[in-house]
């Protein structure tokens, strides 16, 4: 990618990770997916046809699939899929592949199969991806790290090929070699393991496990610029636009210390991301200090908007030094049967300071004293989530809706759950696998006249 791209912008201060005002940017290729229409099958097999999951890179090394990559700009690789077995295959891609240009290129210099020449290497996210995410978003399934409900439009993890026909798509994909010209769609592309192409282990694990556990394309690019070709977090602050904004990159520093610190296992371990992402501090006036008390006990490790809490027991809070969320929850006198709060939002910074957000207002239908850590949570996120992610129609036809959700948080959205209405009682819509950079924007397709209350977000650190 080349680094002219970016629109120097003024560098991003220790005031706060949110300070200021940032652009909003959404990346403008969009993860198409189209098929070659015809018969299907051919007329003479059984109604019912065995499907088969395999991986792309082996069915096609095992003569099973006939692939073909072809370059498509910055931000995608352009795939060409043929069923050549004489099964239904269900094809899955694999994290950690990668679209190498070997044209005049060769092993070396510590780098793999994938220095020299002149045009990118890409590293591939999913087949799944939507416009501005990466990867596949998987540890979202794990014991732990979800409380969405099963999702009502979840993108397949693969892609249904039938015997003999021809599927084309888009797959995101992030620069591997800053500076170089992205390969276009005269330039075929090998397909190959981030083993095979680098022989760097950094590159390899991040790779793979940016395309596991998901994340925003922006983040994505950031670490693998910093891995691949040694560019510091501190340019890409001081050169942050359209890209890359500040708080991608310092998503992209955590995953980078993370990973440096950790080096079992071939994936880096995604609660090591989650931790002290949010902190809580809860007090109570008055007569509510005990009540405050009691639940503030049962909040640690509690699940807000996806991650772990931390509690904060006194006046000072820790200095962590990487994006989170300060909570400052104070409950104050409501009507019986109701409890009311204010809730203080803040950012931690690099100095290891706090930066305000926002004041929200908490609301809840319940008196303090049934109130327990799991019930806070839950309306600790959603209070959040409705103040810092927003849900506007973008464009309507007569069957569908296109909104538009805007992230104010300081992480990726991985998951989102919507009222399909205006009203609290309208039916859910559940979105997975999103990857809503932080300060960035998605368009989604609805199947209703509208969709404008966010019910539920979700986070994984990244």
């Amino acid at each position: 990618m080349m680094w002219r791209h970016l629109g120097l912008v003024r560098a991003f201060s220790a005031a706060g990770l949110m300070a200021g005002t940032i652009g909003l940017g959404a990346w403008t290729s969009a993860c198409a997916q189209s098929a070659k229409t015809g018969a299907g099958e051919p007329s003479s097999r059984p109604v019912e046809v065995a499907t088969e999951t395999v991986d792309l890179l082996k069915a096609s090394q095992a003569g099973d699939l006939s692939v073909a990559a072809r370059g498509q700009g910055q931000d995608h690789v352009r795939l060409s899929i043929q069923n050549k077995s004489n099964r239904r295959l269900n094809v899955i891609v694999p994290p950690g592949l990668v679209a190498a240009n070997l044209i005049g290129q060769g092993a070396g210099g510590g780098g793999g199969a994938g220095r020299g020449g002149g045009l990118q290497n890409m590293g591939l996210g999913s087949i799944s991806n939507r416009e501005g995410g990466f990867g596949d978003f998987q540890a979202a399934g794990e014991a732990g790290l979800r409380s969405v409900n099963a999702a009502l439009d979840r993108p397949t993890r693969g892609l249904a090929v039938p015997v003999g026909e021809t599927i084309e798509l888009s797959v995101p994909a992030v620069c591997l070699d800053f500076g170089k010209p992205a390969p276009t769609g005269r330039v075929k592309l090998t397909l190959m393991d981030v083993d095979d192409f680098s022989n760097d282990p950094r590159v390899r694990r991040a790779l793979r496990s940016l395309a596991t556990l998901g994340t925003s394309h922006g983040v994505a690019q950031a670490v693998m610029w910093n891995l691949r070709d040694d560019l510091s977090f501190e340019a890409m602050f001081e050169q942050t636009g359209k890209v890359l904004n500040p708080a991608e990159v310092l998503l992209a520093k955590r995953f980078v210390d993370m990973l440096d610190s950790s080096s079992e296992g071939e994936l880096i371990d995604a609660g090591m991301l989650a931790a002290d992402r949010i902190l809580v501090r809860l007090r109570g006036e008055g007569k509510l200090a005990g009540e405050a008390s009691r639940i503030a006990s049962q909040l640690e490790g509690m699940r807000i908007m996806g991650l772990p809490a931390r509690l904060v027991k006194d006046d000072n809070p820790p200095a962590v030094g990487h994006p989170g969320l300060l909570l400052d929850v104070l409950l104050t006198q409501a009507k019986v049967g109701e409890t009311h709060g204010k809730i203080l939002v803040s950012s931690s910074t690099l100095d290891g300071g706090y930066s305000p957000l926002g004041r929200l207002e908490l609301r809840e239908n319940s008196s303090a004293s049934v109130i327990d850590g799991a019930g806070m949570a839950k309306t600790l996120g959603q209070t959040v989530a409705a103040a810092f992610v927003t849900v506007k129609t973008a464009k309507k036809t007569t069957t569908s809706t296109t909104i538009r959700v805007t992230n104010r948080l300081p992480f990726s959205i991985s998951s989102l759950v919507l009222r399909a209405g205006a009203s609290a009682g309208s039916p859910p819509v559940a979105f997975e696998a999103l990857g809503v950079g932080p300060m960035r924007s998605m368009l989604l397709p609805v199947q209703a006249a509208g969709a404008s209350l966010v019910e539920r977000v979700e986070l994984n650190g990244l």
